[in-house]
């Protein structure tokens, strides 16, 4: 195993370090050793960039290229907290609730078989489920609405 010290915890240290030992136990598909590729090239001398020099003292100092993956935490952290606050801003003042159903397994085979027709099942099901509850609970005061993803 690689020497590692907990004060090099950037991603693409991390990578580094670690890649070639995770490499000889498991298959990277061609999309995760890009990734990592990616995360490790990214904001170094190998995606290319520009020197700024201070013209007082001439001091160099380099500014490189984004590497620009989605997954890259340097470039996307960004992005990926601006994309949540946007979200923040628009969500409603009511309580939310967090529900989760799920299928027996005995309905797996089901599932892959006719995959259209189980979820659209289960679907009915829960809006049934969920409609019936608001409506037998008068005291929940208000109109019930549901947002569902599948998750599979």
């Amino acid at each position: 195993m690689t020497n590692f010290k907990s004060t090099d915890c950037d991603m693409a240290t991390i990578i580094k370090t670690f890649l070639a030992d995770y490499r000889q136990r498991y298959k990277l598909t061609p999309e995760q050793a890009s990734v990592c590729q990616s995360i490790i090239q990214c904001q170094t001398e190998s995606l290319g960039g520009e020197h700024r020099q201070c013209t007082a003292c001439g001091y160099q100092q380099p500014l490189y290229h984004s590497c620009g993956n989605r997954h890259c935490p340097r470039c996307k952290q960004n992005a990926s907290e601006q994309w949540e606050e946007k979200q923040l801003d628009a969500l409603l003042p009511v309580t939310y609730y967090h529900l989760v159903y799920t299928l027996p397994h005995e309905f797996n085979a089901w599932c892959q078989l006719h995959p259209k027709i189980m979820y659209a099942l289960l679907f009915k099901a829960v809006w049934q489920t969920l409609s019936q509850f608001s409506n037998t609970h008068k005291r929940l005061q208000g109109q019930l609405g549901v947002t569902c993803v599948l998750h599979t």
